[in-house]
C-alpha cells in the first residue's frame, strides 16, 4: 500500500515539476507555482514518522528521490524553485536514512552539489546542503563520523620551501639563504605591509601542520621542594593578614 502511495506521488511531482518548466518558457513567462501546490502533500509523506514510509521512500524501485531532485534543480530561465520548496525537502532529508543505491539511482547528490556551489541559495540552505554532502560522504569514503575517530595527514613546517618573489635576472638561492630569508620574515617586527590578515573566505584544509607543542602532565615537573615553600609561605602571609584584621 505504502509503495502504491508512494509511486502515485512520485508521477504527480514528476509532472508538476514538468509544467512549472513548460510556465517559465512561456512568452511572457508564467508562476513557476504548480510544484507549490503539490508542496504540502509531498513533505507530509517525507516527514511522516513511520520505519515502513522511510524504507519506501528511499527504496530505489520507488524512486521518489529522483522526484524530490526535479522539485530541486533550478528551472529552465536558471532561477531557483521557491524558497519554501527548498527549506521543506532540504529538512526532510535530513531526516531520511538515504542509502548510497538511492543516492546513485536518483542523482539527488547532484543537485545537493549544486546547491554548494552555487551563489544563489540562501546561507542557510547552503549550509544544510553542505551538511548532506558531508553526511552522505562517509559511506562512499570509508569516513566515521566519531571526530576522535578521524585522522587527518600531517606535514612539518620547514620555512625553506616557502615560495620567494625575485626578481627577474637574479641568481637562484640555496636552500640555506632560503630559510634564512623566510626566518627573518618570520622574525621581523609587525609592519604596516606584513601584519596578518582574517581571511574572510571559508575554506577547508585537507593537511594539518604536526603540533609540537608538549602535552602538560606528559612531561610536567613535579612541584618540588622549592615551589613546596612557596606555597607555604604564602599560607603563612595570609594567615597573617587574616590575624591582623581580627585585631
Amino acid at each position: 500500500m505504502a509503495d502504491d502511495e508512494i509511486v502515485s506521488l512520485r508521477n504527480r511531482m514528476a509532472e508538476a515539476a514538468e509544467l512549472d518548466v513548460r510556465a517559465r518558457q512561456q512568452n511572457p513567462p508564467k508562476p513557476a507555482s504548480h510544484k507549490l501546490r503539490l508542496l504540502p502533500e509531498v513533505t507530509a509523506l517525507l516527514n511522516r514518522n513511520s520505519r515502513e514510509i522511510e524504507s519506501a521512500i528511499v527504496d530505489a524501485e520507488n524512486n521518489l528521490l529522483e522526484s524530490v531532485r526535479f522539485f530541486l534543480e533550478p528551472l529552465s530561465d536558471g532561477s531557483l524553485p521557491a524558497y519554501n520548496i527548498q527549506r521543506e525537502l532540504f529538512a526532510a532529508l535530513a531526516r531520511l536514512p538515504i542509502d548510497k543505491e538511492g543516492l546513485i539511482s536518483s542523482g539527488i547528490g547532484k543537485v545537493v552539489l549544486f546547491y554548494t556551489k552555487s551563489k544563489k541559495p540562501e546561507p542557510n540552505i547552503k549550509r544544510q546542503a553542505e551538511r548532506l554532502l558531508t553526511e552522505w560522504s562517509r559511506p562512499i569514503l570509508s569516513r566515521s563520523d566519531d571526530f576522535r575517530k578521524r585522522q587527518l595527514q600531517t606535514v612539518d613546517y620547514d620555512p625553506s620551501r616557502l615560495p620567494l618573489r625575485s626578481s627577474q635576472g637574479a641568481l637562484p638561492l640555496s636552500a640555506t639563504q632560503t630559510a634564512a630569508e623566510a626566518r627573518e620574515r618570520m622574525l621581523a617586527p609587525p609592519q604596516k605591509g606584513n601584519r596578518a590578515r582574517v581571511d574572510a573566505k571559508e575554506k577547508t584544509y585537507t593537511i594539518a601542520p604536526r603540533s609540537g607543542a608538549v602535552i602538560a602532565g606528559s612531561f610536567s615537573r613535579p612541584l618540588g621542594a622549592g615551589g613546596e615553600d612557596a606555597f607555604r609561605k604564602m599560607k603563612a602571609r595570609q594567615a597573617a593578614r587574616e590575624g591582623k584584621v581580627r585585631r
